[in-house]
């Protein structure tokens, strides 16, 4: 009998989960895409309503029938005729076109040519210089006073 109440027990959990992994809508990214097959026009919230108006009549051959197409959340929905401004009826007859998400573009560095600098102008020789006592460095090696940088003169 335990063993009959942990199955039966087992079956209802798990029954249990499916009802409400039914009643709770999946989450999923849906790339700008609404479907409103089996819906009523009449029952629209604000939201599919603005998205149902703003579809557009096509009258092309598509998926293998010609015909009046209303465009709309990336669905096509058949129909006899066009029916002014928009349907008050969701056509039965809708397909739905593949979602497409392309991977992000690639970035590529090519590298260019080296590019040459000149070289650094020669910095200037100095000589430096002591006032007390009178002198040029090194040739006065301790100076009381700081030491002048002096432009070299070339000899």
């Amino acid at each position: 009998m335990a063993q009959r109440m942990t199955a039966f027990g087992l079956g209802s959990l798990c029954a249990g989960f499916l009802l409400v992994a039914q009643a709770v809508p999946a989450v999923a990214e849906d790339h700008g895409r609404h479907e409103f097959h089996e819906h009523d026009v009449h029952h629209f919230d604000h939201y599919e309503m603005g998205m149902w108006r703003g579809g557009v009549w096509r009258h092309e051959f598509r998926f293998g029938r010609s015909g009046w197409w209303w465009v709309t959340g990336g669905a096509w929905y058949y129909y006899d005729r066009p029916i002014y401004p928009y349907p008050m009826i969701v056509s039965e007859m809708y397909y739905a076109e593949p979602v497409m998400v392309a991977p992000p573009p690639q970035t590529v560095i090519v590298p260019g040519a080296p590019v040459m600098m000149p070289p650094p102008p020669p910095q200037p020789q100095m000589w430096y210089y002591c006032d007390n006592p009178a002198g040029y460095y090194p040739y006065v090696a301790t100076c009381s006073v700081p030491f002048r940088p002096v432009p070299a003169t070339p000899q």
